[in-house]
C-alpha cells in the first residue's frame, strides 16, 4: 500500500510515548506497534526489542489482523498455532502474546483497514484478564487516532501540492482544501519576514477562535501562548529563520474562546533567490491526542487499586531523587513494606476486602506527617516509602515504628479473626557511589531479618550515612 511507505519513513514519537506506557501499565517487558508490509512485518515503535522487522510468516500480529479482533495466547508452548515459530523457539523466545488490531482509513473515503497491531510480548507465560484486554483495546485505539492522524497530514500535503497545480480551478481547490482543514484540525500559516505580518488559513483562525480575516502582526500572534510557550515557540522561530532548520514543537495555546488548546507548530525556511525571505507551516489542534497520551501515562505511573505511584513511578522517582541527593549531599532512606496475613484476608474475605486493607495501607502511608515522602505499591501486598525529609531520616528506627504500629488492621469474618501487620525494612542512601539497587539490596536485607526476628517488626540496616 503506498501509504505505509510514508508511514514507514515518518516515525511519531507519540507512539513511542504511547509503548512505553503500555509496557509500563502492564508491566511487560515488550510492547510494539506493527505494521504489515508485504513479506514482512515492520515495528514502527517499540520497546523492550532491537529487532526492527520480521518475516511475514513469523508474525503474530497478522492473525489478530486476520481475525479482526483482540489475539491472546496466554502461552505459546501450549498454542500449536505458535509453538514451532522461530520467534518463540529462538530470540526473543515469546511465550505471551497479546495484540489488537491497528485499523485505519488510507484515504477520508476508503474502508477501515487492518494494517497492523498494537501488541504485548513476555518471554514468560501470563494470565490476561478481561480488564486487560479492554485497555489493551484502547491503547489500540489510541494508535488508530495517531497513525489516521499522520495518514491525513500526508494527505494534507498532497493536496496543497495539488492546489499549486490547480489555479485555473481555484474556487474548488480551496473548498477541498478548507475540508482537509476540517478533517484534521490543521491550517496553515505563513511569516513575511520583511512586515512582520502573518497570514492565517481559515483553519488556524478556527484554531485560535478568531473571526477569519486578514494578516496580523507576528506579535499579535504570539499574544495568545502563555508566557513561558511563547518563549520557547519564539526561540524556535528565531532558530529557524537563522539557521533555515525546519521547526517542529508542540505548545499550549489559549484561543479567543474555550479552553486551552494543544497544538502543534510545523514550519520551514521559504527561500527568494537563496535568500530566506520567510517561513510557511502548518498549526494543527492535537488537543485530545495530547490528554489521551497524557492520561495513558498517568494511569502507568499510578496504582489502580490505591491510587498511589505505581512501580514504574517508583523506579523513575527514586533514580531521580538518589541522584539528586548525592549532588546535593542529602540525606535519603528507603522503606520496603511487606504486609503479614494479608493472603488470609483475600482468601477468606475475598478480594474486596483485600482491596480495602491496601487503600487503607496507602492511607498511611500518605499520612502528612511523612512530610511528602513518596508512598508506592510495588505489586501485591508489597509497598515502599522513599523519605527525603532530613527529620525523618534522621529518626528512622521512630519513623518505622510509628508506621509499625499504625499498619496493623483487625478483620473479622465467620471463619475467625485475623490481623493485618506491617514488616519493614530501612536502608539509608550511604555515599556518592550509592544507587537504587543498592538501597533495595540493603532494605531487602533489612526486610528478611525483621521477618526472621518476627511479623509486624522492622529493621534498618546496619550501614548508615556518616
Amino acid at each position: 500500500m503506498p501509504f505505509l511507505e510514508k508511514l514507514l519513513a515518518s516515525r511519531d514519537p507519540g507512539l513511542t510515548d504511547l509503548v512505553d506506557a503500555g509496557s509500563a501499565l502492564f508491566d511487560c517487558p515488550m510492547a510494539i506497534v506493527s505494521v504489515l508490509d508485504g513479506d514482512c512485518q515492520r515495528f514502527i515503535a517499540r520497546r523492550g526489542i532491537a529487532a526492527e522487522q520480521t518475516p511475514i510468516e513469523q508474525s503474530f500480529c497478522r492473525v489478530a489482523v486476520a481475525q479482526d479482533r483482540l489475539l491472546v495466547v496466554p502461552d505459546t508452548h501450549l498454542d500449536p498455532r505458535f509453538a514451532g515459530n522461530p520467534l518463540v523457539t529462538q530470540e526473543p523466545h515469546i511465550r505471551f502474546y497479546a495484540g489488537a488490531p491497528i485499523r485505519v482509513r488510507p484515504h477520508p473515503d476508503a474502508p477501515l483497514t487492518g494494517i497492523g497491531a498494537f501488541c504485548l510480548i513476555d518471554s514468560a507465560p501470563r494470565a490476561f484478564s478481561p480488564a486487560d484486554s479492554a485497555r489493551l483495546i484502547s491503547f489500540a485505539r489510541g494508535v488508530e487516532a495517531m497513525v489516521q492522524a499522520r495518514l491525513s497530514s500526508f494527505a494534507l500535503a498532497e493536496d496543497t501540492v495539488l492546489l499549486k497545480a490547480m489555479l485555473a480551478e481555484k474556487e474548488r481547490a480551496e473548498r477541498q482544501f478548507r475540508q482537509a482543514e476540517r478533517l484534521t484540525s490543521i491550517g496553515c500559516w505563513r511569516l513575511d519576514l520583511a512586515s512582520g505580518r502573518v497570514n492565517w488559513s481559515e483553519g488556524v483562525h478556527d484554531i485560535y477562535g478568531v473571526p477569519f480575516g486578514g494578516s496580523q502582526q507576528l506579535e499579535d500572534a504570539l499574544a495568545y501562548y502563555p508566557p513561558d510557550h511563547r518563549t520557547r515557540l519564539e526561540t524556535a522561530l528565531a532558530a529557524a529563520i537563522e539557521t533555515g532548520n525546519p521547526l517542529d514543537i508542540e505548545l499550549d495555546l489559549l484561543p479567543a474562546s474555550g479552553p486551552k488548546k494543544r497544538v502543534r507548530v510545523i514550519g520551514e525556511a521559504e527561500l527568494t533567490n537563496g535568500q530566506i525571505t520567510g517561513l510557511i507551516g502548518v498549526l494543527q489542534d492535537v488537543t485530545e491526542s495530547h490528554r489521551s497520551i497524557r492520561e495513558l501515562s498517568k494511569r502507568a505511573n499510578t496504582d489502580e487499586v490505591t491510587l498511589i505511584a505505581s512501580r514504574h513511578k517508583f523506579v523513575s522517582y527514586i533514580d531521580a531523587r538518589v541522584d539528586l541527593a548525592k549532588i546535593a549531599r542529602e540525606r535519603l532512606a528507603l522503606m520496603l513494606i511487606d504486609l503479614d496475613h494479608f493472603k488470609q484476608v483475600n482468601d477468606t474475605l475475598g478480594h474486596a476486602a483485600g482491596d480495602d486493607v491496601l487503600r487503607a495501607v496507602a492511607m498511611v502511608l500518605r499520612s502528612p506527617w511523612l512530610k511528602g515522602s513518596l508512598a508506592a505499591r510495588l505489586g501485591g501486598d508489597e509497598f515502599a516509602l522513599v523519605i527525603t525529609d532530613p527529620e525523618l531520616v534522621a529518626q528512622l528506627p521512630k519513623v518505622a515504628a510509628q508506621l509499625t504500629r499504625e499498619l496493623r488492621f483487625a478483620r473479622t469474618s465467620a471463619a475467625g479473626d485475623f490481623t493485618v501487620s506491617a514488616t519493614i525494612g530501612c536502608s539509608e542512601l550511604t555515599g556518592t557511589s550509592d544507587t537504587r539497587h543498592d538501597l533495595l539490596q540493603r532494605a531487602d536485607r533489612a526486610l528478611y531479618r525483621a521477618k526472621a526476628q518476627a511479623r509486624g517488626t522492622f529493621c534498618v540496616d546496619s550501614i548508615r550515612a556518616a
